[in-house]
């Protein structure tokens, strides 16, 4: 029961961060990573404690979305101080 909650929520947070970012006019993938990211961090902290095979799979998907995020992070302080790519 809380995996469909937590997954219901989820998509719900996600349609209206991409629908808000598109009416916006955003066009930079790096924004729509960052803040997906933020959303399932922070749902995933909110609907804790997971059963033990979701909490593993949760904690690789967590690994990997902050590690794009860092990239993303890094590229972007790196055009900001002038270090060419």
């Amino acid at each position: 029961m809380v995996l469909k909650r937590l997954l219901l929520t989820q998509l719900i947070i996600y349609t209206v961060v991409i629908a808000f970012l598109a009416y916006l006019g955003v066009g930079d993938f790096a924004i729509y990573i960052s803040l997906v990211t933020l959303a399932y961090l922070t749902t995933i902290l909110a609907y804790n404690p997971l059963p033990p095979g979701a909490r593993g799979v949760a904690n690789v998907v967590s690994a990997i979305l902050v590690a794009v995020f860092l990239y993303f992070a890094i590229i972007r302080i790196l055009q900001i101080l002038g270090i060419p790519l």
